[in-house]
Parts: structure tokens; sequence; C-alpha cells
């Protein structure tokens, strides 16, 4: 019996993401009609209290080289997303030999991997799905690449390409001048690797921190030595690095270093880049939170609004560490604190309400720390899934291989 398609379309449009995800694979008239705007249009309608649900907050743990789930929201799947990660790292890695395959970056429903010396994977570990780019060609000797991050060109929902991205500080002249940063890129589009320098007019330190963070076709990296925040997009054709004052810069250049009593992070809420910063030294330490409302190179005040100061009030003798916000909800932010019973000390997630100023105890790490730099806020990711699910898109000359769901 053959139904109308607008039964069918009703029908299809009150499915989990992920089933729709595969439908598109079926046949080009229905990939076709779910890409429509028409079908876009009616999804959001039906499922627009459903449209925040698929994400996580994951940790990953580099001596196990798992990821361990603390919160997660989902809808449609059967596995949370922690558990998908795991499984297909495991898998991953058992298709080539046992290599082992670690986890450089997370952001809008994918992973960039790297196996092996030099060979990265973009993968979606909820479809299964993975691309291994081409072997990088080798690079300038004044140029000291450090990291890997991946960075995304998005269109309502929908991951339309990628970068991914190596990126360093690049030594010239006499005396080791730093103001350049460096990076080899592999674009989706061309399926080539270029190589490109970018102007920071500011002195960089030696090292870039190695877990830049993906919005709106910017990588952010958060440079607490020289106060400042770089970012750069890779969507746009600039030789100049947007360098922002962090919003607590002392006029005098002093700022503390890490381990020093600060501690501070990126993060991403509501579609805007956050900054948390807290003095763990103090016993009434504060939690102070900024939003970026532009990205203007310099003066921290236009650049910044402080949406939030107040003191967790946790009695755990220790402070708390901020690693993460709730993607779609500002007024929740998670931290990581420690406590000792018994002569073993935990780590524990702590959720806290920054409206109602409530924090409470929200998971508590079956391992044993004795320090903060243990649990570091670059080791947290947000994992969420783009509200229309679709295949990675593959560059030119790479293969798009599936791992066999086995249940």
């Amino acid at each position: 019996m053959d139904f109308p398609e607008s039964v069918t379309v009703m029908v299809l449009a009150r499915l989990p993401i992920i089933d729709i995800a595969r439908l598109k694979l079926v046949c080009r008239g229905w990939k076709f009609l779910l890409e429509s705007s028409y079908f876009r249009d009616l999804y959001e309608t039906i499922n627009q209290r459903k449209l925040s649900s698929s994400w996580s907050i994951l940790y990953n743990d580099q001596s196990s080289n798992t990821a361990l789930e603390f919160f997660c929201e989902r809808w449609g799947l059967t596995k949370s997303l922690g558990s998908c990660v795991t499984r297909f790292l495991d898998e991953m890695k058992a298709a080539n030999n046992n290599r082992r395959v670690r986890i450089l970056a997370i952001t809008e429903g994918l992973i960039l991997t790297k196996f092996g010396p030099g060979t990265f994977c973009v993968a979606d570990p909820v479809l299964r799905e993975w691309i291994k780019i081409p072997r990088h060609p080798p690079y300038s000797s004044q140029d000291d690449l450090q990291g890997a991050a991946i960075v995304t060109h998005m269109n309502n929902g929908d991951v339309l390409g990628y970068k991914v991205v190596r990126f360093g500080v690049s030594i010239l002249g006499i005396g080791m001048k730093r103001d350049r940063l460096c990076f080899q890129i592999y674009s989706s589009d061309l399926g080539n690797w270029t190589y490109h320098h970018v102007s920071t007019q500011r002195p960089i330190s030696k090292l870039l921190p190695s877990n830049p963070l993906n919005l709106n076709g910017y990588l952010h990296w958060l440079c607490r030595a020289t106060q400042v925040i770089f970012a750069h997009d890779f969507y746009a054709p600039t030789e100049l690095c947007r360098v922002i004052d962090l919003p607590q810069r002392s006029a005098k250049g002093y700022f503390k270093q890490p381990g020093q009593g600060d501690e501070a992070t990126l993060t991403i809420s509501c579609g805007s880049l956050m900054y948390m910063n807290t003095d763990t030294g103090r016993p009434n330490q504060q939690l102070k939170i900024w939003r970026l409302k532009n990205y203007i190179s310099g003066s921290s005040k236009e650049s910044w609004e402080l949406l939030w100061t107040l003191r967790p009030g946790l009695d755990l003798s220790v402070g708390c560490v901020p690693v993460a916000m709730h993607p779609f909800d500002k007024e929740v932010v998670y931290l990581v604190t420690r406590k000792t019973n018994f002569l073993q000390t935990h780590a524990h997630l702590v959720i806290g309400n920054l409206r109602t100023k409530k924090f409470q105890l929200h998971k508590d790490w079956k391992q044993k720390t004795m320090e903060f730099g243990d649990y570091e806020p670059r080791l947290f990711h947000q994992f969420l899934l783009p509200q229309r699910l679709g295949s990675i898109p593959c560059p030119p000359g790479c293969t798009l291989a599936t791992l066999t769901d086995q249940h």
C-alpha cells in the first residue's frame, strides 16, 4: 500500500536524527527529500524541543585511551555517546593492525584521531564512519608544528566541510623572533595539503595550547602566558590572526602561570565562546564567566561581556577547576574538584546552576589523584551531534569507510 508523500514526510520527521541520517543513504530520491528546505523546516517545527538533546561531556583519558563520560543527554541512540566513542576507537584499532588510536579533537559530532606517525583520520563514531587523510608533506625546518585540530564549515546544522589543521609557531631571524603562526592545512573540499603563515603582531610563547576550540570557522587558542586568545578564521582569505586580550589582563602585563592558583578554560554555550576563570588558591574562590561578544584585537573592554561572578561555596577544602558549560544553557556550568576519603583522593565532577547559585557533586571518578593537573580542562570535550546528522564529507581521492555494526 502506497502512502501519500505528505504522510510519509510526517512519519520521517518524527524519526531520531540517526535514523534519518541512515535513510539518506538508501537512494538519491530520499536524500534529496531529507535534505530539502521543506523537510528541514518541518523537522525543526516538530522537534523543536528535542533539537538540543544529543550531547555529552567526555574526558579524554590518555593513559587508558578511552573517553570517560560524565554527562549525557541522548535522543534516539541505543547507547550513550561516550560508549559509542570508546567502542569505535577499539574497533578502529582492531581494523588497523592494533595500532593505538589517539583522540586529538572532538567537534560537531566528528573526532580527529591519529594512529601511527603522521596518519590522521576524521571519524563519526555514531554513524561508525571514518576517512583516512593522506599523509602530509614535509614542512619548513624553521617552523615548529606542535599539534593538530579540526575546524568545520557549518550551514543550518549540517557539516558542509572541514579542515584538518596542523599548527605551531614559526621561528624567524636573529633572536628567534616568534610572531607568526604556521599552519599545514588539509581541506575536505580540495583534497590536498597547503601551507600558510599568519602574523599575530604579538609575541608568542614557545608552545601553543594543544586544544584549540572550533567555533564558526575559527580555531581559538587560550594562551595564558601572554594573556590573550589567538583566533584565526580558516574560511576567510586573511593573513592576520586576531589577538584578543583576556578580560583580566593587567596593565603591567602580569598574569599567573598555570599551577600558581588561577585556573581558566574556554568553552562554548548557546553558540558563543565563553571564558571561565577561578582562583583555586583562595579559601573563598570566585568563579567568573565572560562571553566573547566581538572579535576585536586588543582592548578587552570591547570584546568581552561579564556574565557571572560568584563563589561555588562547596565545602571540599580545595578549589574547583572549571572545565565546561552546558552547550544549550548558559546558566549551567561543570567543574572538577577533589576530595579525600580514607586516605584516597578522588576527583569529582561538580554541576552548578549559576542563577540559583546551587552546586552539587555529580559524579565521582573512581581513580586516585594527587594533583589538579591530572585532570586538565583541555582534556574535556563537549560532544554534540549536529541537528541533522549526515555522512562525513569525503574529500576527492579519499574513501569513506564504514565499520560493520555488530549486534
